[in-house]
């Protein structure tokens, strides 16, 4: 019985091996989101898709569906990110969002936004622009969790529904959004303390203002507020603990 050749462009985003000789692949395509698909035999010395089925490798990928898997036929490398790879802390960070988006992304769906965003943040590591590398993968977090339904509220108190102007402002996990201190209840289940600077950045990154971001003079106190937030976030999120660099 013949197979169709499936088509699409692709990332390599995740890996895992299966019995003696194969892997299964996690790969966020162009054409369906993520998918995974099985290399047999990919772990021979001898097999021809290992060169194109790298973690990180951008790939024009041919598969064919098989009874329980997805069987890959070609992986004709494209990109390489060797920039990213050769480079210990970009590849850290690359191999990073690439673990954030294989987590928080379940089940085939075509999402330009999401293959685009990918793409555009490890073409912004590769260039390495000193001191806003990282900023590239909160930015890479934070639209991703609003492209997948998870946008917080940043303008106004999710209790009142009022503008937040002054006194405490507390960011709730479980809310979605910001809460002003004349609501907030228990603080420590409730939400985490945040700053006016913080909220402010979190705008722009949601509003994908990435040119004004970069122009940002941002110190490391703001720098680390920012981390722990984008921590508890995604902790709430994928309900489980991730190192969050």
């Amino acid at each position: 019985m013949l197979h169709e050749t499936i088509k699409t462009k692709a990332v390599v985003i995740g890996e895992k091996e299966l019995g003696e000789d194969d892997k299964l692949f996690y790969l966020y395509t162009k054409k369906f989101g993520k998918i995974e698909v099985l290399g047999k035999a990919i772990r021979k010395p001898q097999a021809k898709l290992k060169g194109g089925l790298q973690i990180l490798n951008l790939i024009n990928l041919e598969f064919v569906k098989g009874k329980n898997f997805n069987i890959v036929t070609d992986a004709i490398l494209k990109e390489d990110f060797s920039e990213i790879k050769e480079n210990p802390k970009l590849f850290r960070m690359a191999l990073y969002i690439s673990d954030i988006l294989n987590k928080l992304v379940n089940g085939e769906e075509k999402d330009e936004e999401i293959w685009n965003l990918l793409l555009e943040t490890l073409k912004k590591i590769k260039k390495n622009k000193p001191g806003s590398e990282w900023l590239f993968v909160r930015y890479f977090e934070w639209v991703l969790f609003s492209f997948l339904g998870f946008e917080p509220e940043l303008y106004y108190c999710i209790e009142c529904e009022k503008k937040i102007n002054e006194g405490k402002i507390f960011f709730s996990a479980k809310d979605g959004g910001l809460i002003d201190a004349e609501h907030i209840q228990n603080k420590e289940k409730r939400g985490k303390e945040i700053s006016r600077d913080i909220i402010k950045i979190l705008r722009l990154i949601i509003h994908k203002d990435e040119n004004i971001l970069e122009k940002l003079k941002i110190n490391n106190y703001q720098k680390e507020e920012l981390k722990k937030i984008t921590k508890y976030y995604l902790y709430y999120i994928i309900q489980e603990k991730v190192f969050v660099i």
